[in-house]
């Protein structure tokens, strides 16, 4: 059952994404109505046509609005010229898994519209946004391979693995759970095993890129 979701009744477009992220990640885009969507937020029927048009509008604009975040962290870091290419590395799985962990239900509506391929429009938006992303952490790679400071390794490869990681742990939580002696979703993405995660990307991240002769 698809009940009502607490929002803020004073901000009827925010509360309309808000409850479409948390809607679309329980039940699926297919099985989530329009009426669905305005129930829950507490909103008209009619305000999901004014503010996007339709639901596929409203998916659109649930996508582009969770991108700019990441995409200015990562250009802040590749301006940065204080910091080693591993610095950056670094500071971009805190950046990703911070952000998967604290909004999953997004995450996990992204990873099963690409799975799915069913609105070629909305993968296209969406690898779209993502491939900009992906262009500046490869930078960040390319950089350290020219400095000297990375292994020769295959970039495109290196990212491919990082944020499939990642995507794992966000889509296999039950077994994750299993794994963690954890059976409850707010133990399985807590603070200590986020720090626990992150420390394991980093250890293998570290031991594929970074040049032994480089740290002497």
């Amino acid at each position: 059952m698809m009940g009502n979701i607490p929002c803020d009744k004073t901000d009827t477009r925010k509360a309309l994404l808000e409850a479409a992220e948390q809607l679309f990640a329980q039940h699926g885009f297919e099985a989530v109505s329009v009426r669905h969507l305005a129930t829950a937020a507490g909103a008209n029927l009619s305000m999901v046509s004014y503010y996007f048009g339709s639901k596929e509008g409203l998916f659109e604009e649930l996508i582009a609005s969770r991108f700019p975040y990441a995409r200015g962290v990562l250009e802040s870091l590749a301006a940065d010229t204080t910091l080693t290419a591993w610095e950056k590395m670094s500071q971009t799985i805190d950046l990703y898994v911070d952000k998967f962990f604290g909004g999953r239900s997004f995450h996990r509506v992204i990873m099963r519209e690409m799975s799915l391929q069913q609105r070629p429009a909305l993968v296209k938006i969406i690898t779209d946004l993502m491939g900009k992303n992906m262009l500046l952490i490869r930078g960040f790679i390319v950089e350290g391979q020219e400095k000297g400071q990375f292994n020769q390794v295959d970039a495109d490869f290196t990212i491919v693995m990082l944020l499939g990681a990642i995507a794992a742990y966000i889509n296999n939580s039950t077994m994750v759970g299993k794994m963690l002696n954890e059976t409850d979703d707010a133990q399985i993405f807590s603070d200590a095993n986020k720090a626990r995660f992150k420390c394991e990307l980093k250890n293998m991240f570290h031991a594929h890129l970074v040049r032994v002769s480089a740290e002497r």
